[in-house]
């Protein structure tokens, strides 16, 4: 999953790359359907939302349900790319028996490691800063519990502390009452916020509308809520102060439902409507909508190479002032900034694998093993010069520049059971002569010198070159990262080695992409941040590394 920037900064209480995460698709699945809660991470909608409000009636059965989901799926494939929501109950209202309902499931999707949660029917910006304040004291206590523990800060190794170590994101649905409507501004500016979307089923039913909708010629259901047609104006209305709130707030747009599922063509005409004015996704309700709306909000080959022409000619034309003529018209800063966001959101191929005139693409994909779908590449060579190869063709796997967006995770397929002759030859060829790495006699100490960050499973084995583990861990994050779209290894801004590796050890690879931004000096390039993190077989972080990479363009 890649992210891209509204162009502004974002509120400060959640990580940018966070906020700023790419949401084409929010697709809603009711947390009691053991079902639908076993596909949905398959189905590689950016956004997975867990109901617990309207579609679900046992809400006790649905909370256990999405819990044992959450720590059961944390691991599996899907999960690190896919951002992961629990939509509660009401705030206002919602006292079931006594009970505040909208707490008990934000108790169960803060335990399971969910990534945020969806607020529906709220009121007012109070709402969130009670939510706020909520979630700080949860995750304050467990930062206490996590110190608690020896060597916290390697999260173990596992997905699901990592996880759960970023602070928790509110999507507000900000257009379900009048009330809501009449505040969405001040509601979009709300603590955690990432996003703002709109609903207007339980609004129409607090005005007493008959429908939402225009009916349209093939609508038989006189302009209801299934109806195809426009938005009755008082929805379109709210449908736009949620696009205008949001770039208000400085956070993303998501445009709301379709409920026709049926319906794909009309689904995709509005989907390129609210793309077309600026919205950053949609609601989804229904597998096929999430293929339909990837579809639509990924920039064309045709978009990419205008937007392309205009950053650059921008960038070149360095005072950053005026207007510049490209292609018969004239262009200005509004044009740039709206470039940037086109090449931000580019995934680079399409999802739906076509040419700019409509037809399939004949290149042949491959895939790689624990990858989403969006990490297909083509066979052929990244430039020219090598195209013809045929007598050693080429095949690279690597990300280019526009992939790596941050926030990115990846999990590296290759690991490696490290041996005690790799060691011995690597400290050889390397001329270090350190007893640690060579000498059992002396090694036997070790565990008792390293019990304070050990585990006591290396007791009487020499240490491993901890040059040979940053090698190794670079080297197991290749294929999936910068195989071939790498230009150089611009340096490490940070390397720990928080546990140690012994021989028999077996090291698996995980890379975050922290940051990226354009080369000033070369247009065809730019400037990625990656995380690289090695963990052992017990789930120990042993080694974790921050490089820059000059990482080529697609374009």
């Amino acid at each position: 999953h890649r992210s891209f920037s509204t162009g502004v900064a974002g509120n400060s209480d959640v990580p940018n790359n966070i906020k700023q995460r790419l949401r084409r698709s929010v697709h809603f699945v009711p947390a009691d359907n053991e079902k639908f809660l076993s596909k949905c991470l398959s189905l590689k909608a950016d956004t997975i939302v867990l109901d617990l409000e309207d579609s679900i009636k046992d809400k006790t059965l649905g909370r256990d349900m999405l819990c044992s989901f959450l720590q059961r799926e944390m691991n599996m494939p899907g999960r690190s790319t896919t951002e992961v929501l629990v939509r509660i109950n009401p705030i206002s209202g919602s006292a079931d028996f006594g009970r505040d309902v909208w707490r008990e499931d934000i108790e169960a999707g803060f335990r399971g490691g969910a990534d945020g949660f969806v607020v529906p029917k709220v009121q007012s910006r109070d709402e969130l800063r009670m939510l706020d304040e909520i979630l700080t004291d949860m995750e304050e206590e467990r930062r206490k519990n996590n110190a608690s523990s020896s060597n916290s800060n390697a999260l173990l190794g596992r997905n699901d502390v990592a996880v759960a170590a970023a602070p928790k994101v509110l999507l507000p649905i900000a257009t379900e009452t009048p009330t809501a409507v009449l505040n969405i501004a001040d509601i979009a500016k709300g603590p955690r916020v990432c996003a703002v979307t709109w609903g207007c089923e339980d609004l129409s039913a607090e005005l007493g509308s008959f429908g939402t909708r225009r009916p349209n010629d093939n609508d038989t259901a006189g302009g209801g809520g299934g109806g195809c047609g426009e938005y009755l104006d008082i929805f379109r209305h709210c449908q736009s102060m949620c696009l205008l709130a949001a770039r208000a707030a400085n956070v993303q747009a998501i445009d709301g439902i379709y409920q026709n599922v049926r319906d794909v063509e009309g689904f995709e005409r509005e989907a390129r409507e609210v793309k077309y004015v600026g919205f950053d996704g949609k609601l989804t309700l229904h597998p096929e909508q999430i293929s339909a709306v990837h579809r639509v909000f990924e920039p064309t080959r045709a978009e990419l190479k205008e937007a392309n022409a205009i950053v650059a000619l921008w960038e070149e034309g360095g005072d950053g002032k005026g207007s510049l003529e490209h292609n018969g018209r004239m262009i200005d800063l509004p044009h740039y900034v709206r470039a940037k966001k086109v090449i931000a959101r580019s995934s680079g191929l399409h999802d739906s694998m076509q040419n700019d005139d409509g037809n399939k693409s004949n290149d042949t994909t491959i895939y790689i093993a624990g990858a989403s779908d969006e990490t297909k590449r083509s066979n052929s060579p990244i430039g020219d010069d090598n195209a013809d190869d045929e007598v050693f063709p080429r095949v690279y796997l690597g990300k280019y520049f526009e992939d790596l967006y941050p926030g990115l995770k990846m999990r590296h397929f290759l690991t490696r059971t490290v041996t005690e002759s790799d060691n011995v030859f690597f400290t050889c060829l390397t001329l270090n002569p350190a007893p640690i790495h060579l000498d059992h006699e002396l090694s036997k100490g070790n565990d008792s010198a390293l019990s304070s960050g050990g585990s006591g499973a290396g007791a009487g084995k020499p240490l491993f070159n901890s040059m040979f583990t940053l090698a190794l861990l670079v080297g197991m994050s290749v294929p999936e990262s910068t195989h071939g779209t790498t230009v150089a290894n611009l340096g490490f801004s940070e390397v720990l080695f928080p546990k140690p590796v012994y021989p028999g050890d077996t090291l698996r690879a995980e890379t975050t992409i922290l940051d990226r931004r354009e080369s000033k000096s070369r247009p065809t390039q730019g400037i990625v941040t990656l995380q690289h993190s090695a963990y052992n077989q017990r789930g120990e972080c042993v080694c974790r590394a921050t490089r820059q990479a000059l990482m080529k363009k697609r374009s």
